[in-house]
């Protein structure tokens, strides 16, 4: 079974009425994805990346990997995403909390690439948990 999520992205004429509904992302995994993270990425490791062109629309494509053993490895989650924008990686990792962590520990290692904005989103976000935690 899939799970799916979707960010919609409204249009708001003079009023601030909506006028047009647009997808701005879409977050999705299955429950053989979410076994093997809960097994291998939870207090472990995990590698988040978004590879860019690698579709017709030219959605980026944001994934989080992990490594099985030194052969083989596994895709946690995906999400697919018009622009790289701080609220979409916000979702993304509210997502990943949501679907993935939320009866389990957060990875000890989060490896991600030099895009400010998804590390910005993380430290926020597990900021925000640590101080969830304490409370």
């Amino acid at each position: 079974m899939f799970i799916v999520r979707i960010q919609y992205f409204y249009t708001l004429n003079d009023i601030d009425a909506s006028i047009q509904k647009n997808i701005e992302q879409i977050f999705l995994l299955n429950n053989y994805q979410r076994r093997l993270f809960k097994r291998f990425i939870s207090d472990f490791m995990m590698k988040t990346d978004a590879i860019f062109n690698i579709n017709a629309l030219k959605m980026l494509l944001f994934v989080t990997v992990n490594v099985i053993n030194m052969t083989m490895i596994f895709s946690a989650c995906f999400s697919f995403v018009i622009s790289e924008f701080e609220e979409t990686f916000n979702f993304f990792i509210q997502c990943m909390h949501e679907e993935l962590f939320n009866d389990c520990l957060f990875s000890r290692v989060i490896i991600v690439d030099q895009s400010k904005k998804l590390m910005t989103s993380l430290f926020i976000f597990m900021f925000k948990i640590q101080l969830q935690l304490c409370n």
